[in-house]
């Protein structure tokens, strides 16, 4: 493993010591530590190695990794875990060293990895304790975790990227580096302003300044560059090259499209619905059933993406849902899809009388949201201009969520079941094959 410098030099610092003839001589001088850095800088390869040490700094020390989810907090683990298996010599320094069941070294120290929920780690003794993704934990496991090193004189450390207005532990945690304490470290890098430089020469300067990484040589600040400069064609927008690239602080309630870019999508006036290519209809409905809606998706041969919405309902039930569904049929759909957690009754019952169905999973709403995003950015998506959507997709907000995010319908200023229905729907589009017309003849 070869470190940037930077890297080297975090790493001495966070760990740095009391000096010889000083009451603490010996001791870190951080109870508290965070590092706030663009993403893709290396910051798991540093929880790696601080991860090691509070494995070896003492006899039976515990360490304790924790993130939004055991999977996030995974990736710290099975860094460490590679660089075990990867030298016999620090091999034999560990009696046990599994995919899951934790790390063990020969001093009984141990290694176990914690999802971020309360009371996840209240009452430990902890020797170290790494947390992941600072801006979506919340202040009570930060507490919990300080309060477990106070009696093994150990360290709380936690990486991340900026937050936003909803980010409650970080955000404290940045005024804190206002007015530190001795014991209290940070480490933050960040571009000077939250907002993207129209120069090449300014968005260098501040694409180094978030991102150690690059003046250390690891990432051409030219790939960076234009990395930014195409995020119109791509899956980020603005405030997510400001929240992540530029690790600046951005507000929670993000716009899910930009305004202008929807409405350039609008078909012209002239032009109809497509009729060749799968369909697909999607249905959707507000979380007090106040309000439906279906949408109809095909997609041409030319793979380009044709949206318009077929009805909107007020006081729906599930029942007339069905039967226009069932009315629907003769325009020959390739599927119907919904949201499986609120009309999976519906679907379920479509698919019971024989019709194709699609139940949305919640992968599938962060798959969609992102999928719907770039299609429309990259001009390969036409709506109708149907006032409905006109009127809830400028509303419509995203959530992020670590590096992905979603539509959001609790945050969102308006409901939004046309939008929802849109993005499922050209998502499971998109995933439909044109079945190829065959030809049979009889021999004899």
């Amino acid at each position: 493993m070869v470190l940037d410098q930077w890297q080297r030099d975090l790493i001495r610092a966070v760990l740095e010591t009391y000096p010889p003839g000083h009451p603490r001589a010996g001791k870190l001088r951080y109870t508290e530590c965070f590092v706030s850095v663009g993403r893709q800088n290396g910051k798991s390869v540093i929880g790696a190695i601080l991860a090691m040490y509070g494995l070896l700094r003492a006899r039976g020390a515990l360490v304790i990794g924790l993130a939004s989810s055991a999977d996030q907090a995974g990736i710290v683990y099975k860094r460490m875990l590679a660089i075990i298996r990867a030298d016999k010599r620090l091999a034999k320094r560990f009696r046990k060293a599994t995919d899951t069941r934790g790390i063990v070294g020969t001093n009984g120290s141990e290694y176990h990895i914690k999802a971020s929920k309360s009371g996840a780690v209240q009452g430990l003794p902890t020797g170290l304790g790494i947390v992941d993704e600072l801006h979506i934990t919340t202040p009570a496991l930060w507490t919990d975790l300080v309060n477990g090193t106070a009696a093994t004189k150990g360290l709380v450390f936690g990486i991340t990227t900026a937050g936003d207005e909803e980010s409650k532990l970080l955000i404290t945690l940045y005024k804190r580096a206002e007015s530190a304490s001795e014991r209290f470290g940070y480490f933050i890098w960040e571009a000077p302003e939250d907002r993207i430089p129209e120069d090449d020469h300014d968005l260098a300067l501040f694409l180094s300044a978030a991102n150690p990484s690059i003046p250390a040589g690891r990432r051409l600040i030219e790939d960076e560059i234009e990395a930014v400069r195409s995020l119109a064609s791509g899956e980020e927008s603005e405030a997510d090259v400001i929240h992540y690239r530029l690790n600046r602080f951005v507000a929670s309630l993000n716009p899910y499209l930009p305004g202008d870019k929807w409405a350039a999508r609008k078909r012209h006036d002239d032009e109809d619905f497509p009729s060749l290519g799968p369909l697909v209809f999607t249905l959707d409905m507000t979380p007090e059933d106040s309000y439906a809606v279906i949408n109809a998706t095909r997609k041409t041969p030319d793979g380009h993406l044709h949206s318009e919405l077929v009805c909107w309902l007020l006081n729906p039930t599930h029942e007339q849902l069905i039967r226009l569904c069932e009315k629907l049929w003769q325009h020959s759909p390739a599927v119907y899809a919904g949201d499986g957690y609120k009309l999976r009754p519906v679907l379920l019952e479509l698919k019971r009388r024989g019709y194709p169905v699609h139940i949305g999973s919640a992968a599938d709403a962060v798959n969609s949201s992102s999928f719907l995003f770039r299609k429309v950015m990259t001009d390969e998506f036409t709506h109708a201009g149907d006032p409905l959507l006109n009127l809830q997709m400028p509303r419509a907000v995203r959530k992020n969520k670590g590096d992905v995010y979603r539509i959001d319908r609790t945050n969102s200023s308006v409901e939004i079941d046309a939008v929802l229905a849109t993005a499922l729907g050209a998502y499971v589009a998109e995933q439909q094959q044109d079945l190829p017309i065959q030809v049979f003849g009889i021999t004899g």
